[in-house]
Formats: C-alpha cells, structure tokens, sequence
C-alpha cells in the first residue's frame, strides 16, 4: 500500500471500510473526503476509518474526517476510527475531539459499534 493510497471496501450491514495509508495530509486529504462522500453516496451509513497503518495526520487530515461525521450521524450512522496509534490519539486530544469523535480498539469493537459481528 503506497503512503498516499486510501483503500475502500464496503462492508455488509451498511458500512464501509477505509483504511488510509501512511499519512493523511494536505496531498492526500482529498482523497479521504472523496471515499467519505462516495460510500456515504452508495447508502453506507456507517464510515470505519481503520488507522492501523497511519503514521502521521495533519490538521487537513483531521477536518477531512471531521467534515462527514455530522452527515454520518444525521442518516443514524456515523464515522467510527479504529487501530488509532497513542501520538495520533495524542494529536486528537490536543485538538479536543476524541468525546466528540467515535473511537473503537480494533476493527471488531467498530463492527460492533455499527451493529455488526465479525463480517470481515
């Protein structure tokens, strides 16, 4: 997986799952908004952001997140961040929003949280 690359696959029970590179930043943080917006336009209510390969994210890779969750939770879904590392978990308190972001351990506790068992 290159560094820049944001992988999609949809899941069943109304999910899909992102899994982003190395890092989220201002190059890439597009591409991010643009799988966001293309599940949430295929009826995927639920967004899982697998963070178990990123390494670094920038204030863009933040506000490309933070830009759908409202949309998520209004169709009764919403973006759920799994394999989230301690220094980006560090940069999302600095910033204050992990009471307002939906973070779950692993993908199976994000399952769970959208209503779904074991589907990978």
């Amino acid at each position: 997986m290159s560094e820049k690359t944001i992988v999609c696959d949809s899941m069943s029970g109304g999910a899909a799952l992102l899994q982003p590179g190395k890092t989220l930043d201002n190059d890439n943080a597009h591409e991010m908004v643009e799988a966001i917006t293309n599940a949430q336009a295929g009826g995927h209510k639920f967004i899982i952001i697998d963070m178990r390969d990123l390494e670094f994210i920038s204030s863009s890779g933040v506000g490309s997140i933070l830009g759908s969750v409202e949309v998520a939770r209004e169709s009764g879904g919403d973006v759920i961040l799994c394999n989230v590392s301690e220094s980006i978990q560090n940069i999302l308190n600095v910033l204050d929003l992990m009471d307002y972001l939906t973070v779950a351990d692993d993908r199976e506790a994000a399952q769970e949280r959208c209503g779904l068992k074991k589907v990978l």
